[in-house]
Formats: C-alpha cells, sequence, structure tokens
C-alpha cells in the first residue's frame, strides 16, 4: 500500500461530527479514523486540549520511511475523493504544527505530485504556511 494515496469515499460518511467538539457540515480531516475539525486540529498542535492517542498501524512514513504512523486523511482543494498520508508520530506533529523541515517537505510534495496533488491542494502545506524553499513561515507556537 503506497504511503501517499488518493481514496474513493464510498461507503464511508464524509459528514461525520468532530470526534472532539462534536462540529458538523464539512468533510473534516481524520486522523486514524476520527474527524477532526480545524479549530480542534490547531489545538492539538498548540497542545491544548484533551492529548491524541492513536495507535499506530504497520506502515511506513510517506516522509522517513519509518515504519509505525499515524494515517492523516485531508480532503485536497477541489477534489472529491480524501488524500491519505501516512506519517510517523514525528512528522504527523511537524505537518500539524506546520513545522516539517525544509527537506522533509520536498519529499511530501514530491509523494504528491505521485498521486497528480501540489502543494496548494493541501491546507497544512499551503503558500500561506511554506515558502517555495519549504521553511516554515507560520509554525504553531511561534506568533
Amino acid at each position: 500500500m503506497a504511503n501517499v494515496r488518493i481514496l474513493t469515499a464510498s461507503g464511508q460518511s464524509l459528514l461525520a461530527e468532530c470526534s472532539r467538539c462534536l462540529a458538523t457540515g464539512c468533510p473534516w480531516d481524520r486522523i486514524g479514523e476520527k474527524p477532526i475539525c480545524p479549530d480542534c486540529q490547531e489545538m492539538l498542535a498548540r497542545g491544548e486540549g484533551e492529548p491524541l492517542i492513536e495507535r499506530l498501524v504497520p506502515q511506513h512514513c510517506a516522509i522517513c520511511n519509518r515504519k509505525g504512523t499515524v494515517r492523516y486523511l485531508t480532503f485536497p482543494l477541489h477534489a472529491r475523493d480524501p488524500l491519505a498520508i501516512d506519517l510517523c508520530p514525528r512528522h504527523f506533529q511537524a505537518l500539524l504544527g506546520r513545522r516539517l523541515e525544509p527537506a522533509d517537505y520536498r519529499r511530501l510534495c514530491r509523494a504528491l505530485q505521485g498521486v497528480g496533488l501540489s502543494r496548494k491542494h493541501i491546507f497544512l502545506l499551503h503558500e500561506a504556511f511554506y515558502d517555495d524553499a519549504g521553511r516554515a513561515l507560520q509554525p504553531v507556537g511561534d506568533e
């Protein structure tokens, strides 16, 4: 199984409520199998609220190839089907906190190109958060 892949959404409720605050109305990103709204993602990145506890699955990280990952599922801009990215705990925290190292950022962007997407399609990789060289512009906690 590829560690960055487009999933078909059939059979999945895309409008599930946030697993933390119960907000509804959008197809939220998912961490593991749990839907999570942007506000709750930001709280996680800041270290606020309940800690995230997810069982690691025996997949390889899309960035470092380390075995033992959390699946991050997000909905690319203007896409009908979600994108799944397997990330080790370190890279998952870096993605969520908008703190990827430039080399890690570029590696993930190349993996996205492999499935026909660019960083502009993925909110957490958007040019508001990273420059063209992959340097973090707005890491969480540096405000």
